[in-house]
């Protein structure tokens, strides 16, 4: 059965007679090719070939996909060159300056040359690896969704607290975006009413000039050394990181972070796994973790009770945006400042102002600078990033200084090599910063008490072998009225396909620690997703072991982590459990802990969190897992029933997304916005040979957006048979299709194999069709039953040729 399409004709090829090699000279085959310069696909156009490898192009769909490539002028050149021409060849093309290539075995068509006069100024950089495939599908001028979770607490096993109920969502009309965060818990509230607002805010983005425009609660950015803001307010940001959304860790001063959830805080040191925390949503200094980890590869990787997870580097000064020359970014923003983190936010005074400008000078040079002012407050700094000609390796200062009611500054310096990747490669950083305990900025009424803190780090680390790295390093960290912190250490890390292990040495001064110590660490993968680890650290007489399952964003994946923890003065078992169901997610934990194991009952506590989404897109309302950000609803045509839509990537296997059913529409519920991305649909227990088209969808989908699918449609009959011509079986016969009564029927090209066998899809009941041969002429007409079921046979279909007549 050879279907529409020139790869299903190319690969369904039966063994059959081949027709006359006179003939087959003569006879051209209508099909779709792609279009492809440097690589890039640019669309299809319709070209017609002759077994004897000759081509021509049909001229329309031609034009249009060269148009890109063509200035202005050129297109309209070469249009008027071929105003009477349905068709063009490769030498016609060639003579007007075009340089066409037909690979047969590809089945593509390629553009070699294009004359300079024609041609379109191209940038020239790096090669773009983005998919060029287009998009198909746009989203819903209007879409919002809720989330809304549930939190039960048990505490010691006995006394259940007031449960909680966290509200999340966002509606879009056009370019609009309003969104919230909230909910009601009198836990958080401290009894006073129990609802409260994490955030609200306006956001319309300008996607083409990296710029977004925002008003409400804004968590705005800054260079480093000074961190940006918390506003109530409006501002305008540029750069690569601002189109994102509001995520569960936030940056305040230079060594603080902000939980705006309780959450699950993982320490992660070169990979590996060192430290879990509970902690509550609020502020939190990070300058003692600093010191103990300070100058590795060192990251944070949050959960937040909502499901929403965000892996954040451990250095409060890591800046991962590089601008190249000419590049800039910046945020300007004005409102009120926050002046405590409570159940909602709480501003006063007089307006204030945060903002910062980045520009990439060259490719080997970077400036900044920040501004913050208020009535009490008035901070200024700068930054250089270099990397100079002769001297190797990448070169970083800033700076700030703040006035007010007191002066006091902050400064940073860091330098960072690497040579060579692989097994060659090899990595040193240095950095120190230093904050008097004068310095302040906007958010310290938030942040809490300033100190003045010293934070001297060095790291280098090389390749031994392909499986083998060894890192050593030193750190030491000083607070007035504490006792300075200093180590230094070495570790060899060693791969295989079985296991992972870790063993190094550490010496240094801290309060309560021992001057000298072992690291030894063993990580072994269980499965796919499964990871059972263990580490001990002498010198903190530490150790942990845990086995870790990791869940996949798909319907009936579920994840644990089992632990066992002991230090000098504490001990604890705890277990992490998640389920994604096709309408939910779930959470629970349970710990318990004390002085020691023979006190793990001292104190217990139990959590259980489930949480569920309704959206509205397109005018179909669905209900699914929570929502981070873009969605997608999809529902069966009326024809489709009693079939369930699945979307999915491994819809055979049984490993998809969300399925339709009693609960309406299926909802996807994981697009990321401004990135191009494909939508996978299928259609299970439908009426049989149904027609559901592609089975997938591209979409770029904007901030907060929401997609609706309707998955087949009343075209949805294929009609099949075999055809023969002047008594003879019609072998590889080309054509098209067309119809006077289906409007919404596009005319197609019409194909045979090689014994006469065809197949026509996407034809409407009770309507009539027209099949027309191109050579030899003919025609024929396709009536379908106004109750015809999906595959419609059409027997033996016998014609006579016009030349016969």
């Amino acid at each position: 059965m050879a279907l529409q399409s020139p790869y299903a004709h190319a690969a369904m090829q039966d063994q059959g007679p081949p027709p006359p090699p006179a003939a087959a000279a003569q006879r051209w085959t209508q099909l779709q090719l792609p279009l492809v310069r440097n690589g890039q696909l640019s669309g299809d156009i319709f070209a017609e070939v002759t077994s004897d490898g000759r081509i021509r192009f049909e001229r329309a769909s031609l034009l249009e996909r060269l148009a890109p490539y063509l200035t202005p002028s050129g297109a309209e050149t070469l249009s008027a060159s071929f105003t009477g021409s349905a068709f063009l060849t490769p030498e016609e093309l060639e003579a007007a300056g075009i340089v066409l290539r037909y690979n047969p075995s590809l089945l593509e068509v390629a553009v070699e040359r294009i004359d300079a006069n024609l041609a379109a100024v191209q940038t020239l950089g790096p090669v773009i690896t983005e998919s060029r495939v287009p998009v198909t599908q746009q989203p819903e001028d209007f879409s919002a969704y809720l989330n809304v979770v549930g939190d039960f607490r048990l505490e010691d096993f006995e006394t259940f607290e007031d449960p909680g109920v966290l509200v999340f969502g966002a509606a879009r009309f056009k370019g609009v975006v309003v969104e919230f965060d909230g909910g009601y818990d009198k836990a958080i509230t401290g009894g006073q009413g129990g609802f409260y607002r994490r955030s609200a805010r306006a956001v319309y983005d300008e996607i083409d000039k990296l710029r977004r425009w925002s008003a409400g609660d804004l968590q705005l950015s800054g260079i480093p050394v000074m961190s940006g803001a918390l506003l109530g307010g409006v501002a305008v940001e540029k750069g690569r990181r601002v189109f994102s959304g509001i995520g569960p860790v936030a940056q305040l001063g230079s060594q603080q972070i902000l939980l705006d959830r309780d959450a699950t805080v993982e320490v992660i040191i070169d990979g590996q796994q060192v430290q879990t925390l509970q902690l509550a949503a609020g502020p939190y200094d990070l300058s003692q973790l600093t010191s103990q980890y300070g100058g590795r590869n060192a990251q944070l990787f949050v959960t937040d009770v909502t499901g929403r997870r965000q892996l954040a580097s451990f250095d409060p000064f890591f800046d991962p945006v590089d601008l190249g020359s000419g590049e800039e970014e910046y945020s300007a923003g004005i409102g009120f400042v926050a002046k405590a983190f409570e159940a909602s936010p709480k501003y006063g005074g007089l307006p204030a102002f945060s903002g910062y400008y980045r520009r990439g000078m060259s490719n080997r040079l970077l400036l900044g600078g920040a501004l913050q002012l208020s009535e009490d407050i008035q901070v200024a700094g700068a930054e250089v990033v270099v990397s100079p000609r002769n001297i190797p390796g990448r070169i970083e200062f800033s700076g700030a200084i703040s006035t007010g009611d007191d002066f006091g500054y902050s400064l940073r310096g860091a330098y960072s090599l690497q040579v060579g990747r692989g097994t060659q490669g090899r990595q040193l950083s240095v950095s120190a910063d230093y904050r008097s305990d004068r310095f302040q900025t906007l958010t310290d009424a938030i942040a809490g008490d300033r100190f003045e803190t010293l934070n001297v780090t060095a790291n280098y680390s090389q390749s031994l072998s392909e499986r083998t790295t060894l890192v050593t390093g030193a750190n030491w960290f000083h607070r007035p009225g504490f006792n300075s912190t200093h180590s230094v250490y070495a570790d060899v890390i060693h791969r295989t396909q079985r296991f992972r292990i870790t063993a190094g040495v550490e010496y240094g001064k801290a309060l309560n620690e021992n001057r000298f110590g072992v690291r030894l660490g063993i990580t072994v993968p269980l499965g796919g997703r499964t990871r059972a680890e263990a580490n001990y650290n002498s010198r903190r007489e530490t150790a942990r072991a845990f086995v870790t399952r990791s869940y996949e964003d798909r319907v009936g994946s579920f994840g644990y982590d089992l632990g066992v923890r002991r230090s000098r003065n504490d001990a604890s078992i705890d277990a992490i459990a998640n389920y994604v169901g096709n309408r939910f997610y779930a959470r629970g934990s349970v710990t318990t802990g004390g002085s020691g194991f023979g006190d793990i009952d001292e104190r217990q506590q139990a959590r259980l969190q489930l949480g569920s989404s309704i959206a509205i897109a397109g005018g179909d309302v669905a209900i699914g897992r929570p929502i981070n950000d873009s969605f997608v609803i999809a529902k069966p045509h009326e024809t489709a029933e009693p079939g369930q839509v699945v979307l999915g990537r491994s819809i055979q296997d049984k490993r998809f997304d969300a399925l339709s059913g009693t609960l309406g529409p299926a909802l996807g519920s994981r697009l990321q916005s401004y990135t191009r991305q494909n939508v996978t649909y299928d259609l299970i227990n439908g009426p049989a040979g149904y027609d559901i088209g592609s089975g997938i969808d591209t979409v770029e989908p904007p901030y907060r957006s929401g997609y609706n699918i309707t998955v087949g449609s009343d075209a949805n009959v294929t009609a099949y048979g075999v055809l023969s011509i002047d008594g003879t079986p019609a072998s590889l016969v080309a054509g098209s299709i067309s119809s006077t009564d289906d409007e919404d029927f596009a005319s197609q090209p019409f194909f045979t194999n090689s014994v006469g066998r065809f197949a026509i899809m996407g034809l409407r009941p009770g309507k009539t069709y027209q099949v027309r041969l191109t050579e030899p002429a003919g025609s024929y007409v396709i009536e379908v039953p106004a109750d015809s079921q999906p595959l419609y046979q059409l027997g033996d279909i016998a014609i006579t040729s016009a030349a016969a007549k």
